[in-house]
């Protein structure tokens, strides 16, 4: 099924909430999410499928020039299919474009999927934030991807 990557809306914070409620065991807030929509560093994106549904989104920052992905999650019937990639390298290119060099993260040490997707697309383990995550404990390891180190797929280079 076709599939194309957008800047969200506030149209779209329904379909986000209920995303991020059924992905992470502690969500953020709809508070915390709609003031993402405001906030200027920011940047939603959402991935939607051909007949309009959103099955996943990312939030991302830009800070100068570093990037920081802030949350990103796929519907649970939607994982599996390539969406978290395809949304990730469409946002994490949208802010090289506009001068990022250096994009961070933090994943759960035990998200061995979300930690490969990570390595594929070019970022390297740099720390470990001792009891990161609250619900349960657990350490969080930050990674970062050089826009150097990036594996572009040759849209934008």
């Amino acid at each position: 099924m076709p599939v194309s990557v957008r800047r969200a809306g506030r149209e779209d914070l329904p379909e986000i909430i209920a995303i991020e409620e059924a992905s992470f065991s502690v969500p953020w807030s709809h508070q915390a999410l709609a003031a993402e929509l405001e906030n200027r560093t920011a940047r939603y994106y959402v991935l939607e499928r051909e007949d309009g549904t959103v099955a996943a989104y990312a939030d991302v920052w830009l800070i100068a020039d570093e990037g920081q992905l802030a949350n990103i999650a796929v519907r649970p019937d939607c994982r599996g299919l390539g969406y978290g990639e395809i949304l990730l390298r469409t946002a994490m290119e949208a802010l090289f474009e506009e001068g990022c060099t250096t994009f961070f993260l933090e994943v759960r040490q035990s998200n061995v999927q979300a930690k490969g997707l990570y390595r594929k697309l070019g970022y390297e383990a740099v720390a470990v934030r001792k009891g990161y995550y609250t619900q349960p404990d657990e350490d969080a390891c930050i990674m970062n991807c050089k826009k150097e180190n990036y594996q572009w797929l040759g849209h934008l280079e």
